[in-house]
């Protein structure tokens, strides 16, 4: 019990965060205690600057071939993603909210995540030199294309009327600068670094838990998340587990065309099915950052909560399927 319980420790510290929102909302909303209209933006400049300092990037020439694999995952991650995404909402958009609705085009251009993927590559005998050069490499270049593609998005929509120079002047104080000097300290200091790799994922971590919990006490107070409903909720959860088991077939299917070895099918199938929280949520909070007042952040980070959990499961699942062949 104990092992099940250290093993999904994040997913059930989220809960939990957003457990208490509900019941003790005022600490965590605008104005309160807590003041998370600045400490939410230190804390995703920490973030960033914890994966900088955590990015192995001399390491990643070992895994840099083929270059078909990377470009296949990036493909997925960022394209062949949405896609589907936007399929497999036309039966349920009609059940969603605009702000649900938006959390889920989110999600679907998030970079991959690093942790898990490598995890699940190595586990089920996947090339992990592979996987570790396409997951940093998708988080890199996240930092460029989720604000873009977002704020893009939300300048054609006519949600937001403001100079796209700006927020990404904005998003790169918020973001780039942090990362950049993450990796500056990292070259200066490297076995500091390394050392600290286990304290980073922790305090990153926690500041995720905040984030989420800073996002839905402010729902509580704004009243958006009493008027959500249970069809909704459904909806959204329904939504998930299509959109994975969907894009997992297909982007397994896919692999095979790469015309590569077993285990660097295996580590695109990874890298090309998984989503970001630890990523994706600061980025996601980063946007709402720069545009604020537009979206209730809880509603756009719903449909990010609910997949990871799941994501995770089913990635169990295959990688036991694959140990055993």
């Amino acid at each position: 019990m104990l092992v099940l319980l250290r093993k999904h420790a994040f997913t059930l510290w989220l809960f939990t965060a957003v457990g208490m929102a509900v019941i003790f909302p005022e600490p965590a909303s605008a104005g309160g205690i807590l003041r998370p209209e600045w400490t939410t933006h230190l804390g995703v400049a920490i973030i960033f600057f914890l994966q900088g300092l955590s990015l192995p990037t001399r390491s990643l020439a070992a895994g840099y071939k083929p270059k078909r694999v990377h470009v296949f995952v990036l493909t997925w991650n960022y394209l062949w993603f949405p896609v589907v995404t936007g399929l497999v909402l036309v039966p349920l958009s009609w059940l969603l909210t605009p702000e649900l609705c938006v959390g889920f085009w989110l999600l679907a251009i998030l970079p991959t995540t690093v942790a898990s993927a490598i995890a699940f590559t190595s586990i089920s005998g996947g090339n992990t030199a592979n996987a570790i050069f396409s997951t940093i490499f998708s988080n890199l270049l996240a930092v460029l294309v989720v604000p873009t593609i977002a704020v893009a998005y939300l300048a054609g929509e006519g949600v937001v009327e403001v100079s796209l120079g700006a927020i990404f002047v904005s998003l790169t104080k918020l973001l780039v600068l942090p990362l950049l000097l993450g990796q500056v300290v990292r070259q200066l200091i490297r076995a500091l670094a390394e050392r600290l790799a286990g304290v980073s994922k922790v305090l990153s971590s926690g500041i995720i838990v905040f984030i989420v919990h800073a996002a839905f006490a402010q729902g509580i107070t704004s009243g958006f998340l009493d008027g959500l409903s249970l069809t909704a909720l459904s909806a959204v959860l329904l939504g998930v587990v299509v959109l994975l088991l969907v894009t997992s077939i297909l982007i397994w299917l896919s692999a095979e065309w790469l015309r590569v070895e077993q285990p660097q099918r295996i580590a695109a199938f990874f890298c090309a099915s998984q989503k970001s929280l630890a990523s994706g949520l600061p980025l996601a909070s980063s946007i709402l950052l720069a545009v604020p007042g537009i979206f209730d952040s809880a509603a756009i980070f719903i449909p990010l909560i609910c997949f990871h959990p799941i994501q995770l499961l089913l990635a169990g699942l295959i990688a036991g399927r694959l140990v055993k062949k």
